[in-house]
């Protein structure tokens, strides 16, 4: 199922592997699968185990070299370095019943490295039925949102979230069309309650769902890596960083179909639920993400949503957000979002070129509450600045909840250019309470620039923008803010 349907624009074909990936040398005194009984081109799952295991009692490596392995859920213990040398690959079994939550687990380890320039390969295309329209390779003409409330699949027909809504590849009967849902693991790599874990110079292509999530886990890098996923695979965000502390992110490719870097920290640590009582953190702290570039039909960067316990102490600077090849851009850029009662606070965000990203900014408070704890969240002291964004589609957008403020945001130096399509513009003031928030579940607001509501200090320096030729609306509108700094004049 869906093997023999990939078309032009599911995955990105420009991507410089040279420009991230290296050769290694194959380790010394490495366990190598071969020697435990594993054979390219065939299940290979226990094979790789016991070599795992073996490892794991000397803090050995283990080596994946000669050709493609295949395997269901794996484990590497603590101590090991899994080594997939650069053409070679470990590729996921297409039996769903071979898997448990995950194609790779770290889970409660310490000193873990997964390296080599190799691949790992999810096989993502066999877990979801096939898209109900190709990809599509030429700009819409239009920019069309919809007037809220929001139908998730992006009805009526016309609207820009369901161009590509409609291209995407669903596990689930999206389109109530009497299909059973597919049974596919939740993550590629899920590094769980484990710390000072390593993944660096190697290819993860193709996932099922979250491509790398970092769970309740510390002292956590990635560096130096290519996800390279069919950008039409629902739910297959690049990098989850969940209820962690301590976590780099570093000069990465990131090319998928949901968010690209995502922080997150729900009210139960996992993607499925699953808990660890013993865990000491909650919240997601002290993370810094940097000279990655990410291609996605969805947000670049985003905080959110699940976001129960608090975010802190985030940097983000020196990244690439783009979707060169494929039609609509990306929805956001920069996503900033406290929906279930997190407190989000002390994030900066700096130097980020953006192009065809339909939305450059979108801060957005609400109380959705996804765990029914009535907790109300709050987003202050975010600095974002020299932000360059060619080709938008969707104002930037700031917004509180009437006694639910914004506080202390500051942007600096916002420079914006809009591609020159049509904008079926159709003004509402929605303020969304309780719903998923996103920036085109807002509808049309009545800034083309910034528009920013129930605000508590806000500081907003050097807003370049230039409109659509037809655009009638201001620049800048705020409503409901408070303790504002706005230059006289924005250009």
């Amino acid at each position: 199922m869906g093997s023999d349907l990939i078309f032009k624009g599911d995955y990105y074909e420009s991507i410089p592997y040279s420009d991230y990936l290296r050769r290694q040398e194959a380790p010394e005194a490495s366990f190598d699968i071969r020697d435990w009984g594993a054979e390219p081109g065939t299940l290979s799952t226990e094979a790789l185990q016991r070599a795992l295991d073996e490892a794991g009692k000397t803090s050995g490596r283990v080596l994946v070299s000669g050709g493609e392995y295949i395997s269901g859920s794996i484990s590497i213990p603590s101590g090991v370095t899994l080594f997939v040398e650069k053409g070679s690959v470990l590729k996921a079994a297409s039996d769903p019943a071979l898997f448990s939550t995950a194609f790779i687990t770290v889970r409660d380890q310490k000193n873990v490295t997964i390296t080599g320039g190799g691949t790992i390969n999810g096989q993502g295309e066999l877990f979801v039925y096939p898209p109900h329209e190709k990809p599509l390779l030429e700009p819409l003409g239009y920019t069309r949102l919809q007037v809220p409330p929001i139908d998730p699949m992006g009805y009526p027909e016309g609207t820009t979230r369901f161009a590509y809504r409609e291209r995407i590849r669903y596990a689930e009967d999206k389109y109530n069309e009497g299909k059973p849902n597919l049974s596919r693991p939740s993550y590629m790599l899920w590094i769980r309650g484990s710390e000072n874990v390593r993944v660096s110079n190697i290819v993860l292509r193709d996932s099922f769902s979250w491509t790398v999530c970092i769970d309740s886990s510390r002292d956590v890098s990635v560096e130096d890596i290519v996800i390279d996923n069919n950008r039409h695979v629902a739910n297959t965000d690049g990098i989850d960083i969940m209820g962690s502390e301590r976590v780099k992110v570093s000069h990465s490719f990131i090319s998928t179909a949901d968010d690209g870097l995502c922080i997150k920290a729900p009210l139960k640590e996992g993607h499925d639920s699953i808990t660890m009582e013993d865990l000491p953190m909650k919240g997601a702290s002290d993370i810094e993400i940097s000279d990655c570039t990410v291609l996605t039909v969805m947000n670049a960067f985003k905080i959110g949503t699940e976001t129960y316990h608090d975010i802190s102490r985030v940097r983000v600077h020196g990244c690439r957000f783009l979707l060169p090849d494929i039609f609509p851009g990306s929805v956001s850029g920069i996503s900033i979002e406290s929906a279930d009662g997190s407190r989000v606070s002390d994030v900066l965000i700096e130097d980020i070129e953006m192009y065809r990203v339909q939305c450059p900014l979108f801060i957005s408070l609400n109380r959705r509450n996804k765990f029914g704890e009535g907790k109300e969240g709050s987003i202050e002291n975010i600095r974002i600045r020299d932000i360059r964004a060619t080709e938008a589609e969707i104002p930037s957008v700031i917004t509180g909840l009437p006694g639910m403020r914004l506080k202390d945001i500051e942007i600096d130096r916002l420079d914006v250019r809009y591609v020159d399509n049509d904008a079926d513009v159709n003004i509402v003031r929605y303020e969304n309470y309780d719903e998923y928030p996103e920036c085109n579940a807002l509808g049309d607001v009545p800034a083309y620039g910034v528009y920013a509501r129930h605000v508590d200090g806000l500081t907003l320096r050097s807003l370049n923008a230039e409109g659509r030729p037809s655009e009638t609306r201001e620049l800048l509108v705020l409503e409901d803010v408070t303790r504002a700094q706005v230059p006289d004049r924005c250009s």
